[in-house]
């Protein structure tokens, strides 16, 4: 991911600097704004990649490696999530706040509220999602299901 975010932040950076000489040099308001939001994105995703980066403390991915075999990149990927709601919720919200710059306020209003509201939806049922294995709460499973003993102190089950 190092170089990921060193592309994307750089990318950034080169937006950024030509986006206040375009300012500058032209009477554009609408190049200098494509050039601002180019610049928003790519720091967006640089700075999103860069944060995975420091999460993983700076311990290169398989496909990082020189070295690395097809083996090494077995096992969990990583959470995907279910099917949801909330992104539409979002999307309609992103119309609102549209139509809102357009016809009045007061839709601004009304897409804020869907976008906050979505976005509040959505990271809560991503953090409620079960741990699986891993979690110590997580009950034992054995070829046949749960072990005796789990079943037994697992309210709600039957023996």
């Amino acid at each position: 991911m190092r170089v990921e975010f060193r592309v994307c932040l750089g990318a950034a950076l080169f937006l950024g600097i030509i986006d206040l000489i375009y300012w500058f040099t032209s009477n554009d308001d609408a190049g200098t704004a494509c050039l601002l939001f180019s610049f928003f994105a790519y720091a967006l995703i640089g700075s999103f990649l860069f944060l995975q980066w420091r999460r993983r403390k700076g311990i290169p991915r398989p496909e990082d490696r020189d070295d690395a075999e097809m083996s090494d990149g077995a096992g969990e990927v990583g959470f995907f999530p279910a099917a949801s709601i909330w992104p539409a919720g979002i999307g309609i919200g992103a119309v609102f706040l549209a139509i809102g710059l357009i016809y009045g306020v007061w839709y601004l209003f009304i897409g804020g509220v869907f976008v906050i509201g979505s976005l509040i939806g959505f990271m809560v049922e991503a953090e409620a999602r079960e741990e699986g294995p891993d979690d110590p709460g997580f009950p034992a499973v054995g070829p046949t299901g749960p072990d005796p003993e789990t079943r037994a102190a697992t309210p709600g089950t039957s023996r």
